[in-house]
Formats: C-alpha cells, sequence, structure tokens
C-alpha cells in the first residue's frame, strides 16, 4: 500500500474520532439541561403538594371562620326571638335560625373532606420529597460524570489533534489536498475495495486496470465515482488455509523435536562407546 494512503488511512480514522469527540462535547451542554429539566420536574410536584396542602388549610380556616358567624347569627337570631310580638316574626327568626344551622352543617362537611384528604395529601408529599431528594442526588452524580466525561474528552482530543497534526505532515500536498475536499464533501475521503472489485463505499464497480492498481498499491488511485481513495483489502485466509498451516507448523515443530532428541541421544552413545572399547 502506498505509504500517503497509509498516512491518510489513518488520518480519517483520527478524524473521525476527533469529529465524534467534538460531538459529544456539544451534546453534554444538552445532557446537563435535560437533568436539570428532569429536576425541575421533581420540585415542580413538590412544591404542587405543598401548594396543595396550604390551599387546603386556607379553605379549612374560611370554614371556621365561617361557621362562628353563622354561629354567631344564631345567637342575635335566638335573642331577638325573645322580644318578637307576633308568631309571624317568631317563625320567621326560626327559619333564619334554620339556615344558620344548615350552613353550619355544610361547612362541618368541607372541613371534614379536607381533613380525611389531608392524609393523602402529605403521604403525597412526603412521597414527592423522598423523590426529590433521590432525584437531587442522582442529579449531582450525572452532572459529575458529564464533567469527568467533558474533561476526559477534551483530554483525548488535545492528544488526537497532535497526532492528526503528525500524520498531515507526512502526506505528499497533492493527497492531502484531495483527502480534505473528499473528506468535506463526502463525510469519508478512503474506500476499502475487497475482491469483489468494487469501491467499498459507492458501491460502483472497479474497471480491471484500476483494480489491479489498486491491488499493487503503488499509486493514489481514486474511484471514478465518489473520488474516494481506494485501498485494498486482502481477503482473510479460509478455514481450510488455517488447519493446513497448522498442520505444517504442527509438523516442523514434531521433526524439530524428534532431531533435537536424535541428537541427544547419540551424543549419549558416544561416551558409552569410548569406554567399552577402553
Amino acid at each position: 500500500m502506498h505509504s500517503d494512503v497509509l498516512r491518510l488511512k489513518e488520518l480519517q480514522e483520527v478524524d473521525a474520532r476527533i469529529a465524534a469527540l467534538r460531538a459529544e462535547i456539544a451534546a453534554l451542554p444538552k445532557e446537563v439541561a435535560a437533568i436539570e429539566a428532569k429536576l425541575a420536574g421533581s420540585k415542580a410536584r413538590v412544591e404542587a403538594a405543598q401548594a396543595a396542602i396550604k390551599t387546603d388549610d386556607t379553605a379549612r380556616r374560611k370554614h371556621e371562620s365561617n361557621i362562628k358567624d353563622q354561629q354567631d347569627k344564631i345567637s342575635k337570631y335566638r335573642d331577638q326571638s325573645l322580644n318578637v310580638k307576633t308568631n309571624q316574626e317568631y317563625r320567621a327568626l326560626l327559619t333564619e335560625i334554620e339556615h344558620a344551622e344548615k350552613e353550619i352543617a355544610r361547612l362541618e362537611d368541607s372541613i371534614l373532606e379536607i381533613m380525611v384528604a389531608a392524609d393523602t395529601r402529605k403521604e403525597t408529599l412526603k412521597q414527592a420529597e423522598a423523590t426529590l431528594k433521590a432525584a437531587t442526588a442522582e442529579n449531582e452524580k450525572e452532572k459529575e460524570h458529564a464533567r469527568q466525561q467533558t474533561a476526559e474528552d477534551e483530554k483525548e482530543l488535545a492528544g488526537l489533534s497532535e497526532q492528526r497534526q503528525q500524520l498531515r505532515a507526512g502526506v505528499g500536498e497533492d493527497a492531502l489536498r484531495h483527502y480534505d475536499r473528499v473528506l468535506k464533501l463526502r463525510g469519508s475521503a478512503l474506500a476499502p475495495v475487497h475482491d469483489n472489485q468494487m469501491c467499498g463505499i459507492c458501491r460502483v464497480i472497479l474497471r480491471p486496470q484500476v483494480y489491479q492498481d489498486v491491488m499493487k498499491g503503488e499509486e493514489i488511485i481514486h474511484c471514478d465515482s465518489c473520488q474516494r481513495i481506494l485501498y485494498y483489502v486482502p481477503p482473510p485466509p479460509n478455514e481450510e488455509a488455517l488447519q493446513e498451516a497448522g498442520a505444517k507448523k504442527k509438523a516442523s515443530s514434531d521433526a524439530t523435536t524428534d532431531a533435537a532428541a536424535q541428537q541427544s541421544a547419540e551424543a549419549e552413545e558416544v561416551p558409552t562407546r569410548e569406554a567399552a572399547a577402553q
């Protein structure tokens, strides 16, 4: 593979990672905003529960005040009934007393309903406060994670930016200019070519001579369709080839072991023969 293509291939990987990191860094403030929004929802539920309890308390006090007013009316009407001179006036006062008593009964029922609902509202507030407490802790945890992630991304980005400059410095000017133009236009500037003789990105079939030139890797070849720089990717060895290579390696290893054993045995026989000759 041409040396410029090798560097451009690595450069494209670096540029892709840089783009991903920049997108991640740009998205982190939105994630923090979403975390804050989720916490705001928990706060709103607590505030709503507190407001409901406060509203009930206000209504209860108002009902109690109205009951006091009605009781005062009843007391006044009864005092007046002692001084009336006709049955018609007396019946009118009794009617007013009856209306006041009915109003007191209605107000007392309302107070009872508020008192019954108070337990439910208090439980709702308790649950909302517990949820808010947990959400606040999770909020801080998530924000801290976002801050750490941003710091890690920026650190990696700085290293990649330096690596990018080094890679670009090692590429020919014309090849680099072509790479930048196609990368900006297409989003990627290089494309693999496999044994199907097609551009691995735009899927256009290459002319036989172009395919042979890509396989040789002696010069920079562009796809006629998408203008990406092409590089050849040899096929992986098949299973049979791997098994055959393994068998050969094993046979070679066994032969070496046998030869070493034979040499060792012969070396042991020599002293034995010399001792016998003496």
